[in-house]
């Protein structure tokens, strides 16, 4: 059976151009693993591959879920290895692509999504305000509370839920794979020295807000997707809504959301540092004609 690749790494990085390429050479196929990218109309934010890319290689879970529906880690898991099986039966090569860790873990099967549940606890934390949970979750879990978007009452009271079941934060209980959980897949990783990730994000910055990022999201509140919509709490979206509800000045929008950007990239780093690696792309290494040519080495054998 063919075996499937995973490109993971810090947004920014470079993983879609070398999955472009890798499919290109390898008779492949791109199998998409960032949350937002599912979505629809949001595409600047998101640097979506653009339909050119999409001619060239077939990309698949992108533009799957309109703005108002969700898709959790462990139906990702289900679609992703259901694609991964297919194209293997047609003798492709699939290649994930994504800095999620969260649905990463989900494809390599982790058992994190089983957590306990408990209906009575779920009524009582129910019954809480938005407020309220949030300023609990902040208080047994920081590191999850930045992680969801204060509106989103569900998220919030099951984060809660599973704190007070297991005792331990999300961070405890999702452990990045190990080697062994990664079964037939093919792991590179591509970990940029700091600062470069700081160039590249300061220009995917720049160029999402040249592209009409402001504009993309008036055009998706003026179709009637309400600002609660899942993908507006994500980085660069939560901003510019900010922005256009008064909450931020044009002249802090820029910086907010590359702030924002960096944190997230260092959390991604920091768990991509964590996975056991077929190949670790750094520093000397990450030039576009050194990441493919390490890459072509590791799938030839």
């Amino acid at each position: 059976m063919t075996p499937f690749l995973v490109i993971g790494g810090p947004t920014a990085s470079g993983k879609s151009a070398l999955a472009i390429k890798l499919a290109q050479d390898f008779d492949g196929e791109i199998i998409n693993a960032d949350s937002v990218a599912m979505y629809r109309r949001f595409d600047i934010g998101t640097a979506k591959p653009s339909l050119v890319d999409r001619k060239l290689v077939a990309h698949h879970l992108i533009d799957i879920l309109d703005a108002e529906e969700e898709l959790d880690a462990s139906r990702y898991g289900d679609l992703a290895l259901a694609k991964i099986t297919e194209l293997q039966s047609m003798g492709k090569l699939p290649i994930v692509v994504g800095g999620s860790g969260l649905y990463l873990r989900a494809l390599m099967r982790q058992k994190f999504h089983d957590l306990p549940h408990s209906p009575t606890l779920r009524s009582e934390l129910s019954a809480l305000s938005n407020d309220e949970l949030f300023k609990r979750l902040q208080i047994v879990d920081p590191e999850r509370a930045l992680k969801i978007h204060q509106n989103d009452h569900f998220r919030l009271a099951r984060a809660l839920e599973i704190f007070t079941l297991t005792g331990k934060t999300m961070a405890e209980l999702t452990e990045a794979p190990s080697k062994e959980s990664q079964q037939d897949a093919i792991i590179i990783t591509i970990d940029p020295d700091r600062k470069i990730l700081h160039q590249r994000i300061a220009s995917r910055t720049e160029k999402m807000l040249e592209e009409g990022l402001v504009e993309e999201v008036k055009q998706i509140l003026a179709s009637g997707v309400p600002p609660t919509a899942k993908p507006f709490s994500t980085i660069g979206y939560k901003q510019v809504l900010a922005f256009l509800q008064g909450h931020l000045e044009a002249g802090q929008l820029h910086e907010q959301i590359l702030f924002a950007t960096r944190q997230l990239a260092k959390r991604q780093c920091t768990w991509f540092h964590k996975i056991s690696s077929d190949i670790r792309l750094q520093n000397e290494n990450l030039s576009s004609e050194n990441l493919i040519t390490l890459s072509k080495k590791l799938l030839r054998k």
